[in-house]
């Protein structure tokens, strides 16, 4: 059906100054089945986001709640989440997007018709959410947190619109932890190894992230880290940095030899480093702290009188 599956981009930075966000939707089919979820599994952060909407999908279903299930994706890009989502959920959910770039939304507007999904996309400025309180029963939202100036600003918008025990799936990039050995290390002697460190404005530790969310009426479920093992799984995101600087010859030298490695195996290299993205964020990815936090959070209920 998509023969050309062209995009303009992952990080491309567009003429007007804004960082671009373009990719394919995961899920091919009209429907998602259980094939799709199998093939989610290479894709770790989407898997768990997606299935933390869906357990809040089935919970109000068995309280009978018959309206359609609304669910927001904000920093929508060029919508490859929006069509995700209508096509895991299909008519039982009202699927929206925004985003405050234009030109992604309208080329997601653009993908929505391409494959024949009916969702809703529109821009909007950063800061007021165009609907109104209490609207949407499940907020998705992914590589977004980073790039906002006013972070508990933003997240009281996110709380505004979310229905009392509305589900929050975000993916979060991090301050470096502890634990994030290497980069941290390179950091720390003038080279930093983020290929968006110029629109990353607000990183968080764990905890004080956790602190924000909870600030703004989120009840933090999970925290996953994603990825420790940075420098072994994905050479790719560190080699542009590396390759370029004098310095490092050691870590230099193995970076290369790794990068090497992994486009030479693609994509059977690209697809086990995410299995093992998906190991580790279930074991030591409870703890650690480096690149990045997949959340699972539900906005709290009020007590009860």
């Amino acid at each position: 059906m998509h023969r050309h599956p062209t995009t303009h981009g992952w990080g491309v930075v567009t003429a007007e100054g804004a960082e671009m966000w373009d990719a394919r939707p995961v899920i091919r089919g009209p429907r998602a089945a259980a094939r799709d979820w199998l093939i989610l599994l290479f894709y770790p952060k989407k898997f768990f986001l997606y299935l933390h909407i869906r357990k809040n999908f089935r919970r109000s279903r068995r309280g009978q709640n018959r309206t359609a299930f609304r669910i927001l994706d904000v920093g929508c890009g060029t919508g490859a989440s929006v069509i995700e989502l209508k096509k895991i959920f299909g008519p039982a959910a009202e699927v929206h997007g925004v985003d405050v770039v234009r030109l992604q939304v309208d080329l997601a507007q653009s993908r929505l018709a391409e494959y024949g999904v009916s969702a809703n996309v529109c821009w909007f400025d950063g800061e007021r959410l165009p609907y109104p309180d209490q609207y949407f029963d499940a907020i998705h939202t992914s590589d977004v947190l980073g790039h906002v100036a006013d972070v508990p600003a933003w997240l009281a918008e996110l709380s505004r619109v979310a229905r009392p025990g509305g589900a929050l799936a975000m993916f979060s990039e991090s301050r470096l932890g502890r634990h994030a050995c290497i980069r941290r290390y390179l950091l720390r002697r003038g080279l930093n190894t983020d290929p968006h460190a110029a629109f990353h404005v607000s990183l968080y530790s764990k905890a004080d992230l956790k602190l924000l969310l909870q600030q703004a009426g989120f009840g933090v479920k999970k925290m996953y880290t994603t990825v420790w093992a940075k420098f072994l799984v994905h050479p790719d995101e560190l080699y542009p940095a590396l390759a370029a600087s004098r310095l490092f010859p050691v870590l230099r030298f193995a970076n290369i030899i790794l990068y090497k490695l992994k486009k030479a195996f693609h994509p059977v290299s690209t697809a086990a480093a995410e299995l093992y993205t998906l190991a580790e964020m279930l074991t030591v990815g409870r703890i650690l702290e480096a690149q990045g936090y997949v959340i699972l959070a539900a906005k709290d209920k009020p007590p009860k009188s």
